[in-house]
């Protein structure tokens, strides 16, 4: 095994992937915006809190401290060239809200064909080195019965992964419980 001190960025920092993309849907007045983000975590579950790390690059980013509410929307393996699009392009060039979508009961984007989804309202935003943690209240949850099993999960093999610089998979669909 190799070793090298961090110095600035790491060439490549992606020892933690894959991981399921959240994507983040965002309305200011008929605006309508994703993006996924897979730096994402539940924080707590009472109350119910969820964060996504966004750059203050992203058009998104804006969006979101305008709207003070977001969703966060977590799709399957078929959704992977959609999901993949709304990552390679910007709000600021191209219209996401063309994508297909339905409005939550707070009014904010979802975007159809996840297996689950969360309403957020703002709670804090906390930058962290070159992203800010924007962490949200869970208001509402939707979620497509038939693709989770009896607790809640995604079934076995369901989920989009992400890699890193472009690569996504699937998990494999053995699971085990010790």
């Amino acid at each position: 095994m190799r070793s090298y001190r961090a110095q600035g960025p790491l060439p490549g920092f992606y020892h933690y992937y894959p991981g399921v993309p959240a994507v983040v849907g965002v309305r200011v007045e008929e605006r309508v915006n994703f993006c996924p983000a897979v730096w994402n975590t539940g924080l707590s579950a009472d109350p119910p809190l969820f964060g996504v790390s966004i750059s203050p690059k992203r058009f998104t980013h804006g969006l979101l401290l305008k709207a003070r509410r977001f969703s966060a929307s977590f799709h399957p393996f078929g959704q992977k060239d959609l999901v993949h699009w709304l990552g390679s392009h910007s709000g600021r060039e191209v219209d996401k809200g063309q994508a297909p979508h339905f409005l939550g009961h707070t009014g904010v984007p979802i975007l159809e064909g996840a297996y689950a989804a969360y309403e957020l309202e703002l709670l804090e935003v906390h930058t962290f080195g070159d992203h800010d943690l924007f962490v949200g209240r869970v208001v509402a949850v939707w979620e497509e019965e038939g693709l989770l099993d009896e607790k809640g999960r995604p079934k076995p093999g369901l989920a989009l992964l992400y890699y890193g610089k472009g690569l996504y998979g699937r998990p494999a669909e053995e699971t085990f419980a010790p």
